[in-house]
C-alpha cells in the first residue's frame, strides 16, 4: 500500500486471547515492562474482568504498532515505551516514547476491538523505512515454507537481529511398550512427548532458556501410530514476542510396521503420513528474555 506523495503505508495486527495474560499481569515486573504509567493508572480503576481486558487490548496494540515499526519487544523496544491513551472520545492513541520514538517521525493510529475473551488491534502507519526514501524493508520474522530436507538451522543472534528461521527435528520409533490401547494403537500423549521436546528446543535456540510451553491449539490427531512405525516430528518457529513464542508442529509416520506380513516385517511409505499437527505456545521467563538485551525490571 502506498500513500499518494509514493510513502509505502504499513498495517500491523495483532489477536490475543485474555488467558495468556491472566497471570502476567499479576506480576509487578510484568507491568511495569509491559505498560506506561498512564495505563497502570487507568487500568487501577476497573473491575478485575475490565482491568484483564483492557490490558490484554493495549498489548496487542502494542505488538501491532511494533509491526508497524519493524521491530520486536527483543530488537531494543520495551512495550512501556508504547503508550497507547484515550482521546476525548474514547478512541485510542498511540504515544511513542524513547526508543519508540526514535524509529519513526510519523504519527502512527491504531484500532482495538474486543469479542469474548479475545482482542485483537489494528495499527497503521508509514513505514519508518519510507519516510527517507529507501526500500521497505522485509517483515520482520518472515519465514519460507519448511523443505523436507529443513533442519535445525540458524538461530537468532543475541540482541534480536536477522535470522534465518529456527526449526528442529526428531525422528523415533514407537516401542512396544507405547502401545496402550487395544489393538496395539498408541495413545496421542506419546506424539505430544515429542511435541514438547521440539517446543523445548526451539526456546533453548531462541532464547538459551527451556521456556514454559502454556498451551497447544489446533491439535489434530489425523492417523493411528503402532508399535514399529517410525515418526518424523518437526517443529518452526512462526511467531515471537516479547514473552511468547508460537511453534508450529507435525508428525509423520515415515516406516510403518507390517505384522500381517511377518512378526519383524516393516515397510517403507511411498509418502508420509501425517499423524498429528499442533501450534504450540510457550513463555519465555522474564529472565531469559532480559538476558538477550532488553531491559526488564524486577521486584
Amino acid at each position: 500500500m502506498s500513500t499518494g506523495s509514493s510513502r509505502a503505508v504499513r498495517v500491523g495486527v495483532d489477536v490475543l486471547d485474555c488467558s495468556e495474560l491472566r497471570r502476567l499481569v499479576e506480576r509487578p515486573w510484568f507491568l511495569r515492562f509491559g505498560f506506561a504509567p498512564e495505563e497502570l493508572a487507568h487500568a487501577d480503576t476497573l473491575g478485575a474482568r475490565r482491568r484483564l481486558e483492557f490490558l490484554a487490548g493495549r498489548f496487542a496494540a502494542k505488538e501491532a504498532v511494533l509491526k508497524v515499526l519493524g521491530v520486536g519487544f527483543l530488537q531494543g523496544v520495551a512495550p512501556r515505551e508504547i503508550c497507547v491513551e484515550h482521546a476525548p472520545r474514547g478512541a485510542p492513541v498511540v504515544r511513542l516514547r524513547g526508543r519508540a520514538a526514535r524509529l519513526t517521525a510519523s504519527p502512527v493510529s491504531v484500532s482495538i476491538t474486543h469479542k469474548q475473551d479475545v482482542v485483537a488491534a489494528v495499527a497503521l502507519g508509514l513505514s519508518p523505512a519510507a519516510e527517507d526514501g529507501r526500500t521497505e524493508p522485509k517483515e520482520p520474522g518472515a519465514m519460507s515454507p519448511p523443505t523436507a530436507t529443513t533442519t535445525a538451522t540458524a538461530q537468532r543472534g543475541a540482541r534480536g537481529g536477522p535470522t534465518q528461521e529456527t526449526t528442529a527435528f526428531l525422528r523415533v520409533r514407537i516401542g512396544q511398550e507405547d502401545a496402550h490401547y487395544g489393538g496395539d494403537l498408541v495413545d496421542g500423549a506419546r506424539i505430544l512427548r515429542l511435541f514438547g521436546d521440539l517446543v523445548t528446543e526451539i526456546t533453548i535456540r531462541t532464547d538459551g532458556d527451556e521456556g514454559l510451553l502454556s498451551q497447544y491449539s489446533d491439535l489434530r490427531f489425523t492417523a493411528p501410530v503402532k508399535p514399529g512405525d517410525y515418526i518424523e516430528a518437526r517443529a518452526r518457529l512462526v511467531r515471537r514476542t516479547r514473552l511468547r513464542r508460537v511453534v508450529e508442529l507435525q508428525a509423520h509416520k515415515v516406516l510403518g510396521a507390517r505384522p500381517g506380513a511377518g512378526p519383524s516385517a516393516a515397510a517403507v511409505l511411498d509418502e508420509p503420513q501425517l499423524v498429528c499437527a499442533a501450534t504450540a505456545t510457550t513463555v519465555v521467563p522474564h529472565r531469559a528474555a532480559s538476558a538477550l538485551g532488553t531491559s526488564v525490571e524486577e521486584t
